[in-house]
């Protein structure tokens, strides 16, 4: 299959695309850096020591050069085409603006105007102004003030496809070498059906000119070329996310004219595969209901439901449930005369378990699934119905005279059955398959919220979706304008990716736009975090924090202050106050992603170079992005590469060691450690805080494991009582253990841990990847 650098090479032969057509001076996007992750930037390089800056045009990205696997000199993306449009002033000359704390923007009009006003901050007042675009490039448009001074630019697609294309319409239609380089500007943004569009149209104006023809006749093969391998690599990502619908659907309607046989025999080739799949899916569930067919009517009954179940999802998504089969395909491969109790009772249990905790015992299948009822009727129940499922749970795990092998045993398959099942609070009236293109956003109130005002969130479904599944999440703040206005953020871009987004509303009743940094807003938060995932198949090693401006306020304060609870923050027009200075060592273990425009207030000499660039000098994982003439703003064009970056981490669920600090009620978890009352003086009221946080005395906590010693060893300053939670990822249950506080044993020898700690953490937080099996009070 031809590489897209090489058929934009073509192009350039075709159509003339290496002529330089943008202004003296603009920066060549034709240097490819590539990460070590995959992630790649184009621009123009600049270094200081060890650290890089790609420049773009429209923004700077910051590196450690040690992140760099190699960088790239890339022809085909320079000589980029661009317009310059008449757009007649009032206002000539003037001075830009030092810092911007606000801006508002209307719609782009189709003579590429827009209202715009803008506050800054030493003004202390709001200027209004009409913008006008008057350079339009196919990644970059330049705007400037018509009656009143600015300077700028924003990525082309900010600005509506249809106006965009309304100012390419008023180039001279007569004029074949203009009609020619919109065509080419076309095909660099991409515009895949617009330039095809554009070429045939061409090819009609101008019939008589022969070459011409041929030459557009030559770019169009092109542009189909292109845009196939565009559809290609929907095709994967739409496979890799969850959304076979969508995949298929391409697939079917895949174009072979004009596109090379290699490419088409690669989509015919995953075609069949596809297909042979859903074949052998469908005799996998034909194969269970003849299974099931041989029992009597009284077994036929009995397992009516379930067998109901794993045919229904084997149906709406077969890659959630094939796996879990595979040791009854093995059973039955192997010896084509196992007895079909065992069969079955293997596809029964794997598919609750897993297929490697599947059991060849009928009794046993069944007493799996009810305790998976009882399991999550726990999870979702009250207080008093609590009390009775965890007895049957208890019956169903725990012999009478239980080992300590019967306990690590009964543990273990509670928490296989929790992270195979659907999420307790699932709603079976979300049809499986609905998602944020069909069902639209959904308004929750946290469940069993006794709180006065109770916590309301909005969740955003990814097309598809299907509660077996598993989806990463962006938990995103709102702006201060509502849950909304954050959901309306992320929505397109995140159905794309395939993530759900969560949006809480953060803010008491009369609260104002501003964030308090407080207690209460940080409970609402995390409270809709635990309840949504409850309710919806979110992994939780991929849970990101987003925000943009009052939101992204709150992004670097909240991220930091819970970095266990997160895979990454997305801070969009940020400002780090207060508790984020002395919380911003815990970016050893929480990736950062931050975007910001020079403009805003103290963006260069804080942000980047006294909080920042430190860290990425260090190798951690921070990214920085620096917008050009951009102030507080919320950035829109950063949705996509910023889930870019997002799609390539994942939480680390169990840290082997960790070293945090605290110093406000609220952040009170890290990694299994609960604090349950800190020592006076530790914690400071968020009104008594001072901006950059230099009077906090805050609480430590540092925290080793030994897997050889079997230990927990815990150092704590200015704690006064704590729990510690035990994982099994980081202890061997079957073998004596110990946890160790300030160099005092607080429990040593072998542990008899109960369901109860465990379902409870499971019922409270909703998270299945983190899963605690022993509580060991402190203080």
């Amino acid at each position: 299959m031809p590489e897209p650098r090489r058929l934009f090479r073509d192009l350039a032969l075709g159509l003339g695309l290496l002529v330089a057509c943008g202004p003296a001076g603009s920066p060549a996007r034709g240097d490819t850096v590539t990460l070590k992750n995959g992630v790649q930037y184009r621009g123009t390089i600049d270094r200081d020591n060890t650290i890089l800056w790609v420049y773009d045009g429209l923004k700077r990205v910051v590196l450690k050069d040690s992140k760099v696997a190699k960088i790239e000199s890339d022809a085909s993306f320079r000589g980029l085409e661009t317009f310059r449009v008449e757009q007649p002033l009032v206002v000539h000359g003037g001075s830009p603006p030092k810092e911007v704390v606000s801006v508002q923007a209307g719609p782009w009009n189709d003579r590429g105007r827009r209202a715009f006003a803008y506050e800054g901050s030493r003004l202390g007042r709001i200027i209004r102004m009409e913008q006008a675009i008057n350079e339009l490039g196919p990644h970059l448009v330049k705007i400037r003030g018509v009656d009143g001074y600015w300077l700028g630019q924003l990525a082309t697609n900010q600005v509506p496809r249809d106006v965009v294309l309304a100012i390419l319409a008023k180039v001279e239609r007569t004029d074949k070498n203009e009609r020619t380089r919109v065509a080419r500007f076309l095909i660099q943004a991409q515009w895949y059906p617009e330039a095809r569009a554009e070429l045939d149209q061409i090819a009609r104006d101008f019939p008589g000119d022969a070459d011409l023809k041929d030459r557009v006749a030559a770019a169009r093969a092109s542009v189909v070329q292109l845009e196939a391998v565009q559809t290609r690599a929907t095709i994967d990502r739409a496979r890799a996310i969850g959304q076979p619908r969508k995949a298929a659907t391409l697939i079917k309607t895949f174009p072979t004219k004009d596109v090379s046989p290699d490419l088409v025999a690669q989509v015919r080739d995953v075609q069949r595969a596809v297909e042979a799949q859903a074949a052998s899916d469908k005799t996998l569930a034909a194969d269970l209901v003849v299974l099931s067919s041989r029992f009597s009517k009284e077994q036929k009954k009995a397992w009516d439901v379930p067998l109901s179940e794993v045919l229904r999802t084997l149906n709406e998504a077969p890659d959630t449930v094939r796996d879990r089969l595979a040791a009854w395909q093995k059973a039955r491969a192997a010896d084509a005369k196992t007895p079909e109790a065992k069969q079955f009772a293997l596809a029964i249990s794997g598919y609750l378990l897993g297929a490697d905790a599947a059991v060849a015992d009928l009794d046993r299948a069944r007493i799996l699934w009810d305790l998976r009822s009882a399991v999550r009727e726990y999870l979702r129940g009250s207080e008093a119905a609590r009390a009775g499922q965890l007895l049957k749970i208890n019956e169903a795990v725990l012999p009478e005279e239980a080992s300590q092998e019967d306990l690590v045993k009964s543990l273990d398959t509670v928490t296989r059955l929790v992270q195979k099942m659907p999420p307790p609070l699932h709603d079976d009236e979300v049809a499986a398959g609905s998602g944020s293109s069909s069902a639209g956003p959904k308004i929750h109130r946290v469940h069993d919220d006794t709180n006065a005002e109770p916590t309301e969130y909005v969740v955003s479904l990814p097309p598809e979706y299907h509660p077996l599944r598993s989806y990463p999440a962006v938990l995103a703040l709102h702006d201060g304008s509502g849950p909304q206005a954050a959901i309306t953020w992320w929505a397109a871009e995140a159905a794309r990716h395939g993530y759900i987004v969560v949006a809480p509303e953060y803010r008491a009743a009369g609260q104002g736009k501003e964030y308090l940094y407080s207690t209460s807003e940080h409970a609402a938060v995390e409270l809709a975090l635990r309840d949504a995932k409850r309710r919806y198949a979110i992994d939780s090693d991929r849970v990101f924090l987003g925000g943009q401006l009052v939101g992204a306020n709150m992004a670097w304060d909240f991220g930091l202050a819970h970095p266990d609870l997160f895979a990454g923050v997305v801070i969009v027009s940020g400002m780090p106050f207060k508790y984020v200075s002395r919380y911003l060592a815990h970016a050893d273990r929480l990736p950062l992603y931050v975007a910001l425009g020079d403009l805003a207030p103290a963006s260069n000499e804080v942000v980047f170079g006294q909080m920042l660039k430190p860290l990425i000098a260090r190798g951690w994982d921070v990214a920085y992005l620096e917008y050009l003439k951009r102030g507080l703003e919320d950035l829109p064009e950063e949705a996509s590469p910023a889930l870019d970056w997002a799609d390539r981490r994942r939480r680390d669920p169990y840290p082997k060691a960790f070293d945090v600090l605290t110093a406000r009620e609220s952040d009170n978890r890290f990694h299994g450690v609960v604090i349950r009352e800190f020592q006076p003086g530790r914690t400071t009221d968020p009104q008594a805080v001072d901006a950059f946080g230099k009077n906090l005395n805050p609480a430590t906590i540092k925290m080793k494991s030994s897997t050889l010693s079997n230990l927990l060893n815990i150092q704590t300053v200015g704690l006064k009582r704590f729990d510690v939670w035990v994982s099994p990822k980081l202890i061997d249950f079957t073998k004596r253990l110990e946890v160790r506080v300030n160099n005092r044993p607080r429990f040593k020898g072998l542990a008899k841990p109960t369901l109860e700690p465990l379902l409870e953490d499971l019922r409270l937080r909703g998270d299945r990847q983190q899963v605690y099996w022993m509580k060991v009070p402190v203080g």
